[in-house]
């Protein structure tokens, strides 16, 4: 690649990481990574899961399922999950938009 295309290509990188919903998607995806809350509710929700999946056929797979699934609705409506899908569908917009135009020339 020669230097002129990857100095504009850095250039339209760190455009692109300014956008507001990018940033925002950023800042999101690091509240996620650094809450111990989230970390609580993924372990738990995972535990769950093994919980359900190794009492498939037993008696008690619908408590365990309950227990799970209450736990995945929890996990789903925590705002910091919720934001981050929503900016997640709109940074993945973007991208196909770029993708688009990019194919288009």
């Amino acid at each position: 690649m020669n230097s002129e295309l990857k100095n504009k290509l850095d250039e339209f990188i760190e455009d692109f990481l300014q956008v507001k919903e990018v940033k925002q998607y950023l800042l999101l995806k690091k509240e996620i990574l650094e809450s111990s809350e989230i970390k609580d509710l993924q372990s738990s929700l995972k535990k769950a899961q093994k919980e359900m999946a190794l009492s498939l056929g037993t008696p008690s797979y619908n408590e365990n399922k309950k227990i799970y699934l209450e736990l995945k609705d929890r996990y789903d409506r925590h705002h910091l999950i919720v934001n981050f899908n929503v900016m997640q569908e709109e940074v993945s917009y973007l991208l196909d938009e770029l993708k688009n135009r990019l194919e288009l020339k």
